[in-house]
């Protein structure tokens, strides 16, 4: 269904282009100097991840514009994250669903409620989304910014042409350039909250847990694809258990309980392993991260908020690319195949059905193992 909603935007995108091929000229764009700038849409609909890596550069574009209101558009997914950054206004909830007709009626209505706020600058950091780039011109935004990969560029007035080798954090800087100019990309800094962290120092007392390694054995619904095997996590966590003495949690949304109670059900020992998926808000699971030995997990949001807190971070990568998605804190282990095939995923704005079983994921739980224990065990 996922891949249906894919092909149907890119439809929607080669229609919309071919429009407006025989529109008028397109006109030089005001600059943002010569306007009166009072609000900012920000679109990121898809992805925890990226919303991690956008986060900073909201506080770029609020420096530069500090009596402007930034309003953020995403999907309800992502509920209660972008709330606790201090350069966001507003947030605004689009409903996730694969009923059409529903995100028919979501996307006008949207469409009409921006139209008539007024905005000023539409800056759309998805990254394949014909239908966002064309909601961004229907807002009607003197100014709008996002990344085209060939159809949406004349929906927007300064388009950037993605190359799809960098870092997405150095695609989305450059993205910005027209409005803050050239910059350096930083992790967001993460505060601390006492409430939280109250709730988590209770809950790992309650389990009587105290040196620890976080896995996450889960990833969206954006691709489950990603997803390093249960038997091979099931392996590698026993081994962690067995031989350096730590305690194994699980962590991950409500969904994904069940998937790590089936890897918990897979190990020998049932002794120092804990599933607190879906028991933790996001902000939480982040004051859990941050007290954890080690994160380990397939490409997921996740990942971009451990290398955020600079902890520990062991990451598997298949279907999608390190050098496009992956961690860059100094302290993170990648691993990946890089097999003819991969990177596959949102290729040609498709998720690939894999002929191969994910074969770029087939990665010796004891190879793990010894890498990880070489690098940030030394007991």
């Amino acid at each position: 269904m996922l891949n249906f909603i894919r092909t149907l935007d890119c439809l929607i995108g080669r229609f919309v282009y071919l429009f407006l091929r025989i529109r008028r000229a397109v006109q030089e764009p005001p600059s943002p100097e010569s306007l009166t700038i009072r609000k900012i849409l920000c679109i990121k609909l898809w992805g925890l991840g990226n919303l991690v890596v956008v986060s900073p550069l909201l506080s770029a574009i609020k420096k530069r514009f500090s009596e402007a209101e930034l309003i953020f558009l995403t999907f309800d997914l992502n509920r209660g994250f972008l709330e606790r950054n201090a350069a966001v206004g507003r947030v605004v909830y689009f409903k996730y669903t694969k009923n059409f007709f529903f995100i028919l009626c979501r996307f006008i209505a949207c469409t009409i409620r921006f139209r008539r706020e007024r905005i000023d600058i539409v800056v759309n950091f998805e990254t394949f989304n014909n239908a966002s780039a064309l909601f961004s011109c229907l807002t009607k935004a003197p100014l709008r910014l996002g990344i085209s990969n060939g159809y949406e560029a004349p929906l927007y007035t300064h388009p950037f042409r993605s190359d799809q080798s960098e870092h997405i954090s150095q695609t989305f800087m450059h993205l910005l350039t027209p409005l803050c100019g050239p910059g350096r990309y930083s992790y967001f800094d993460f505060p601390r909250l006492e409430k939280e962290k109250e709730a988590v120092t209770g809950l790992l007392a309650r389990y009587g847990i105290n040196r620890f390694v976080c896995i996450h054995p889960g990833t969206s619904d954006n691709f489950k694809g990603k997803r390093y095997r249960k038997e091979y996590l099931s392996e590698l966590a026993g081994l962690i258990i067995r031989r350096h003495g730590a305690q194994v949690v699980f962590t991950g949304t409500g969904e994904e309980r069940e998937l790590a109670g089936e890897i918990m059900e897979m190990m020998a020992q049932a002794d120092n392993v804990f599933n607190v998926a879906g028991e933790l808000s996001i902000w939480e699971f982040i004051e859990l991260l941050r007290r954890s030995h080690v994160f380990i997990s397939s490409d997921s949001g996740p990942v971009h908020i451990a290398a955020s807190l600079g902890i520990n971070t062991a990451v598997f990568y298949g279907p999608t690319s390190p050098a496009r998605y992956g961690p860059f804190n100094k302290n993170s282990l990648v691993f990946y195949n890089g097999i003819a095939c991969s990177p596959c995923v949102a290729t040609g704005y498709v998720n690939r059905d894999c002929r191969n079983r994910f074969r770029c994921l087939d990665f010796d739980p004891k190879e793990i193992f010894r890498q990880i224990s070489e690098r940030y065990f030394h007991d």
